[in-house]
């Protein structure tokens, strides 16, 4: 009885390990299907993954073209960080930019003899939309009044004709310039990917941001200027100055060229301005890999007042950049992808093994 009982025993064990033999084979489909799915999953999240110099699988070659290193990409913080700076009506230190800007367009006695509240109809002279200056700054944040003082300081001359143009004494070109002004740094925030929150653009049809070589190419200006020795030196702030400068003065002229197009020219006609001057600011960038390294910023920028924005070549250059830059991108997102890929295929076929 004995040994029937062992035999039994021995009997009923294989059929046990017979019925785990049976489940681990019907499992083994189930489980490659579910490390496919997570393969799947690591792939698609290794195309989103951020472009970044260091660690980023593709070759340096590549990245060079399109991605920030350390240095770049530290300096777009710094742009960034300014430009999530909203405006605050009660701040001292924004108040004061205020003054600065009134001291630079009119004098520093008249700024010095504003109200405490700010208020002055002067301000409408400048292209304000009310005498209370602050209200225009709602969706420029602190960075477009910084930008405009820049503008007034550094530029003086110019800013006082464009106001002077832009004024009642000229009824058939007149807009709200300062308001414009505005406009014109949320555009360029945008342009240039240094919004922290997704923001509705002046411009419906531009890029939000602009293609990576295209900012790549700005950032690298950034760079560049701030290494200059003594004087020249200039920080990522006054770099995006100078091409605030540039931008409204070409907004300036495009505006212009809309009233002799359109002689009974309304603010309703100014969007096509604005559209003109979002397509010059874009080819602008796209070009700046293709200028002499040793060129100043200011000269690099200005360059935008030669741009055709009425031209088909303009507008086929910057669909040729932009599919340029859009090549490189996908072929740096690829060889992330491949890494990813190469690292997966390994321990996904010891699995099959083991399972088998």
């Amino acid at each position: 009885m004995a040994v029937l009982e062992d035999d039994g025993a021995e009997e009923e064990e294989g059929l046990l390990a017979a019925e785990e033999g049976i489940r681990v084979v019907a499992e083994g489909p189930r489980a490659a299907s579910s490390v496919s799915g997570g393969l799947s999953a690591r792939l698609a999240a290794a195309w989103r993954r951020p472009l970044v110099q260091r660690g980023h699988a593709a070759p340096y070659w590549l990245k060079h073209h399109a991605v920030p290193n350390d240095d770049e990409e530290q300096c777009v913080r710094q742009l960034r960080q300014l430009a999530s700076v909203s405006f605050q009506k009660e701040e001292p230190t924004h108040n004061r930019a205020l003054r600065r800007l009134f001291a630079a367009v009119r004098s520093p006695a008249e700024a010095a003899a504003l109200p405490e509240t700010i208020k002055d109809p002067r301000w409408k002279e400048m292209g304000f939309q009310a005498e209370d200056p602050r209200t225009d700054f709602r969706g420029g944040g602190l960075l477009a009044l910084q930008n405009l003082c820049y503008l007034a300081e550094e530029f003086p001359e110019e800013m006082g004709l464009m106001i002077k143009e832009a004024g009642p004494s000229s009824p058939n070109s007149e807009y709200l310039f300062a308001a414009a002004c505005v406009n014109i740094s949320h555009m360029l925030v945008l342009l240039l990917g240094l919004n922290s929150t997704p923001s509705m653009s002046p411009v419906r049809a531009m890029p939000s941001p602009a293609h990576l070589v295209a900012r790549k190419s700005f950032v690298k200006v950034l760079v560049r200027e701030g290494s200059r020795e003594g004087a020249l030196q200039i920080t990522p702030q006054e770099v995006l100055g100078e091409l605030f400068a540039s931008t409204v003065m070409k907004l300036h002229a495009e505006w212009k060229a809309v009233c002799r197009r359109k002689p009974g020219a309304t603010l309703l006609d100014f969007g096509e301005a604005l559209g003109s001057t979002a397509l010059a600011a874009e080819h602008l960038l796209s070009s700046l890999s293709r200028a002499a390294s040793d060129t100043p910023a200011r000269a690099l920028f200005s360059s935008i007042d030669s741009v055709d924005t009425q031209s088909l070549a303009t507008v086929g250059s910057i669909r040729l950049a932009r599919w340029r830059s859009g090549f490189l991108e996908a072929c740096c997102r690829l060889a992330e992808v491949l890494a990813e890929l190469k690292s997966s295929l390994l321990p996904f076929g010891q699995l099959r093994d083991s399972e088998l």
